[in-house]
């Protein structure tokens, strides 16, 4: 039976983030857990305790969509929900910061589109007071984030609904997180930045290219209320801080330990997914690179642990067809937008 150690529920979920002190079975200071080995006890880990409340009430499909925005998240500071408007992408992101940071006030902040002011007969006068009012939301939170009283905590921001000129503006001219011309500059550690994109059957050359530079993951449906969770276990958020791999070395070595020292299975497109793409004349950009080698580390915990299931071999295919699709998403031109949710489906989120 597994004993949490809670703050007092009026600590919500600030408790967990400054104790840091979640982990079961923690081993003694200095030694390194089996990865392929040892018992139940010391293999269980913070983010399988992540993992489990995010799958709480969750189908198949809905389970795989959830790590797969998890790993995602890991991997890159910001990940982009696409998808026609109703299909739950914004009560994702909520049961997302419910799960690994509960009700925690001022740890989740929505930014909305400023569509509202095509109605509207100042529209220019509306849409700049908009976007400074957006622009002070951000520098707030990561002013926060990067006090010392925030350094423990996550904070996730949702870009709702965005057009992809406001999308450009958030992510491109005020954080710097897209890569259009230069190196994207690096985002505080534990701010998490989602955008929603109700994305239309045809995309312009411009918006797809704006987007090319975004990890981008199609929802098809979800759930429209998320499941009612307890506050998070001391030190959850902490521990997603902590384990997610943004160096490529150490990604390396994450992988390497996992396979005991070997090198790692043959990594080429799943049978079923290599039909797919061939039936629809889509190449895949197959390239083991640095983005590529830190989602793969990014599957897994720091223990080895699988995210996605629990076979290392079975876990590292699934990531590299999660990312495989997800960069074929990228650069679908605007006459085969549509593919995107049967390609979401054939990687089974």
């Amino acid at each position: 039976m597994i004993a949490y150690n809670f703050h007092a529920a009026s600590n919500g979920a600030r408790g967990e983030a400054n104790g840091g002190r979640w982990e079961l079975a923690l081993p003694a200071r200095g030694h390194t857990p089996a990865l392929a080995g040892g018992t139940q006890g010391e293999r269980l880990s913070a983010e399988i305790e992540t993992i489990r409340r995010l799958q709480v009430g969750a189908d198949s499909s809905e389970a795989r969509l959830l790590t797969a925005v998890y790993v995602s998240l890991k991997t890159y500071p910001c990940v982009v929900l696409s998808g026609k408007a109703g299909a739950g992408k914004a009560a994702l992101v909520q049961h997302l910061a419910a799960a690994l940071a509960g009700p925690a006030p001022g740890q989740f902040i929505r930014i909305g589109s400023a569509r509202w002011t095509a109605q509207s007969g100042q529209r220019d006068y509306y849409r700049d007071l908009h976007t400074r009012f957006g622009d002070s939301q951000l520098s707030e939170v990561l002013s926060e984030a990067q006090s010392p009283q925030g350094a423990g905590k996550l904070y996730f921001v949702l870009f709702d609904g965005l057009a992809p000129d406001e999308l450009f503006h958030y992510l491109h001219e005020r954080l710097r997180l897209l890569p259009v011309v230069t190196k994207p500059l690096p985002a505080p550690a534990n701010v998490l930045f989602i955008a929603t994109f109700h994305q239309p059957n045809q995309l312009s050359v411009r918006d797809a290219q704006i987007l090319a530079h975004a990890y981008q993951i199609n929802v098809t449906a979800y759930r429209r209320q998320p499941p009612q969770l307890p506050p998070p276990p001391v030190g959850l958020q902490r521990a997603m801080i902590r384990d997610a791999a943004r160096d490529v070395v150490e990604a390396r070595d994450r992988l390497r330990a996992v396979f005991g020292g070997t090198q790692l299975p043959q990594l080429s497109p799943s049978a079923h997914i290599a039909g797919f793409l061939r039936w629809y004349g889509l190449s895949p950009d197959t390239t083991l690179d640095g983005d590529m080698w830190l989602f793969l580390a990014n599957s897994f915990d720091r223990h080895g642990n699988g995210l996605f299931v629990a076979d290392p071999a079975r876990n590292l295919q699934i990531a590299y067809d999660l990312r495989m699709v997800q960069r074929v998403m990228a650069r679908l031109d605007p006459a085969n937008a549509s593919l995107r949710p049967e390609l979401s489906r054939a990687v089974g989120c």
